[in-house]
């Protein structure tokens, strides 16, 4: 599939040039139209910004992400970039020089964490947003806001009529934000029984804090899982981004992200799902202990959590960095 992708790169590449050859000739030949060239330009670019490049990108940095490091050359390029993206060196299992791709030490395991009370944090992340759900607009950061309903479905101008458990409950959206030196395996924050798994197709954009701006939530690729807790139901979605189009949920290998294949939102019910140890099954679905890991990134990216509860006090506020198994709230 990689050589596929390259292949369609290079020969946008030649036809690129062969457009730009023929309009020099154009353009030798009359004179007079000089501007042509400049519009068949504009017109090229505008179809080139209109193609998937980010996920180009995603799939070529995947592909180097995934080439073997000597040995020799492990300890100073990772000692470089866990210098730059302040790497927490001490919760690591391995030496730097043991993982010989980059994929390998951006997934790579830790030490096992204290799990601490309440609600706690999926991932190594800083907070952006912690906000009440009132309606179908939701809070991602100031001044700027996601649609719950498309967010959720994929579907444009959708309306989400949640069932609640209780109707004197709240809804709560939680945004936790993965910096490319953060550990990128992502993990329950309470016990939660995953009903069903939606694969939403779409773009790559970049994710980061800077690059946030109306409708980016909604277009990107990303995945959900609904379920429920103890208090009612629960969303934890997780979002792709330039660079990181990859998304694993260990229980569930028929998922496959960041592909060019042109394909509906991929639905899987998780009732009865065979998984094996340390996940559960049963009727309703995948039930995960708090704490217990589901997936990973293969970089950095975002973990969302929109939840029902009656009784949520957080001790965590909006750009305070928090670690996985750092409580977050108490309920």
């Amino acid at each position: 599939m990689k050589q596929t992708h390259f292949k369609n790169l290079s020969l946008l590449v030649l036809v690129l040039y062969g457009l730009n050859y023929a309009v020099d000739l154009l353009t030798t030949q009359f004179q007079n139209i000089y501007y042509l060239k400049l519009l068949v330009l504009l017109i090229i670019v505008k179809k080139l910004l209109e193609l998937p490049i980010s996920r180009y990108v995603s799939q070529i940095t995947g592909y180097v992400m995934n080439l073997y490091i000597p040995k020799i050359m492990r300890m100073p390029i990772y000692t470089i970039f866990s210098e730059i993206y302040k790497v927490r060196r001490q919760d690591m299992i391995h030496p730097l020089n043991y993982y010989e791709t980059f994929n390998k030490f951006f997934t790579r395991q830790i030490k096992p964490r204290k799990i601490e009370y309440g609600m706690v944090s999926p991932a190594d992340s800083k907070i952006l947003s912690i906000s009440k759900v009132t309606k179908n607009e939701c809070l991602l950061v100031k001044r700027v806001t996601y649609q719950i309903g498309q967010f959720l479905t994929g579907i444009k101008g959708y309306e989400m009529e949640f069932k609640k458990k209780q109707e004197s409950s709240n809804l709560w959206s939680c945004i936790f934000y993965l910096a490319p030196g953060d550990y990128h395996r992502y993990h329950c924050p309470v016990d939660f029984i995953a009903r069903s798994r939606l694969h939403i197709p779409g773009k790559l954009a970049p994710v980061k804090e800077s690059s946030l701006r109306q409708g980016l939530y909604e277009g990107n690729e990303r995945v959900v899982l609904e379920g429920e807790w103890e208090q009612g139901l629960m969303y934890i979605i997780f979002i792709g981004a330039t660079n990181v189009g990859s998304m694993k949920v260990n229980f569930d290998s028929d998922l496959i992200t960041n592909t060019n294949t042109q394909h509906k939102s991929g639905y899987r019910n998780y009732s009865n799902l065979p998984v094996n140890a340390p996940y559960q099954s049963c009727g309703k679905g995948v039930h995960i202990k708090k704490g217990q890991e589901i997936g990973r990134f293969e970089m950095g990216s975002t973990v969302v959590i929109i939840f029902e509860s009656t009784s949520i006090n957080w001790n965590a506020k909006a750009q305070q960095k928090v670690y996985f198994g750092q409580s977050v709230a108490t309920y």
